[in-house]
């Protein structure tokens, strides 16, 4: 959802946003509306706004990159050892919620994107966690899978044990 909004410039202003917007082959109330946002962003970024959650904004930049959950395509050997380590880490911090985890949940690919997810919230949390709404879903969301793992079930005998890597992890 959008909102519309009316702002008034001093005719100096309103002149060097024409200028811009011209530059930029762009119309001013776009130029303007990104100028918006983008001191949104920053202010929420220095913590004197909450910063938004939800949709993310679609730039239409044709960008090919991939979220930092998801393994990079054409594979990625350090964002795998640098995933591997960061669900080590997760499952160090939170073992009883995944203390049910299957050896071998990396050959399935519903457990390793969820984990993955995981590990980045608890990452982003970590280092910009600013509402604690946010640690409170996360919070859920990891009760969550830690249900679904029980319902699986297979015992303790084939409960994963964090370690190093697997081959087929590496490769």
């Amino acid at each position: 959802m959008s909102h519309k909004v009316q702002v008034v410039l001093p005719d100096p202003v309103a002149r060097q946003l024409q200028e811009l917007a011209a530059a930029a082959s762009e119309p001013p109330s776009t130029l303007a509306a990104q100028l918006v946002r983008h001191g949104v962003a920053l202010a929420a970024k220095e913590g004197k706004v909450r910063p938004l959650r939800g949709t993310p904004l679609l730039t239409g930049n044709g960008s090919t990159k991939r979220p930092r959950w998801l393994e990079p395509y054409g594979g990625g050997r350090a964002w795998r050892a640098q995933m591997w380590g960061a669900i080590v880490a997760l499952h160090g911090r939170y073992p009883r919620a995944l203390a049910t985890l299957k050896e071998g949940w990396w050959n399935d690919e519903a457990h390793t994107e969820r984990l993955c997810a995981l590990a980045v919230w608890r990452s982003d949390l970590d280092e910009e966690g600013v509402d604690p709404r946010e640690e409170l879903a996360f919070h859920n969301n990891l009760a969550e899978y830690a249900h679904v793992l029980r319902q699986e079930g297979g015992g303790v005998s084939k409960a994963w044990k964090p370690g190093a890597p697997p081959s087929e992890w590496v490769a």
